[in-house]
């Protein structure tokens, strides 16, 4: 074995390995058993919803049930419920304000909160409020609370 060293050498590395390799032959001579493999973790089991079961999902969905309590009701991911919906062809809902909202939102905004902070009290995103404004004709403020130069319409 050629001895390297330098700037580019392993000399932490090779003593590790020199380490582990007079454990193993320790082990080989004393008679230990190999370390027995752990058990693997069981699989997740996949929940398959029946059509009584999506039809169920959808009725929820479209008298207002969230996503994530329609998930927890029947033991699937959020993104599940999200796909049979998307399969039975339901209309997504999106949470948008409506207009007293909108106008009660105009002036929270106007009177200098954060996008973010009336999202949180209309219990949506603040990017939601926010096209919500510009469509209303709410000119929209910067980031350091200078005039926004860009604006999606």
């Amino acid at each position: 074995m050629v001895e390297v060293s330098g700037q580019l050498s392993n000399h932490e590395t090779r003593s590790q390995v020199a380490q582990l390799h007079a454990v193993v032959l320790e082990q080989r001579a004393g008679g230990f058993a190999p370390p027995v493999a752990a058990e693997p973790t069981p699989r997740r089991r996949q929940r398959r919803l029946l059509a009584p079961q999506v039809g169920e999902l959808a009725a929820a969905y479209r008298a207002g049930v969230p996503v994530n309590d329609l998930a927890a009701q029947f033991n699937i991911h959020r993104s599940t419920v999200l796909d049979h919906l998307n399969r039975s062809g339901m209309p997504r809902r999106y949470p948008a304000l409506d207009s007293c909202q909108v106008e009660e939102a105009a002036r929270l905004y106007e009177a200098g909160q954060p996008l973010r902070t009336i999202g949180i009290h209309f219990g949506c995103h603040a990017s939601t409020v926010r096209l919500a404004l510009i469509k209303a004709g709410v000119h929209t403020r910067g980031r350091n609370g200078r005039d926004a130069t860009r604006r999606s319409e």
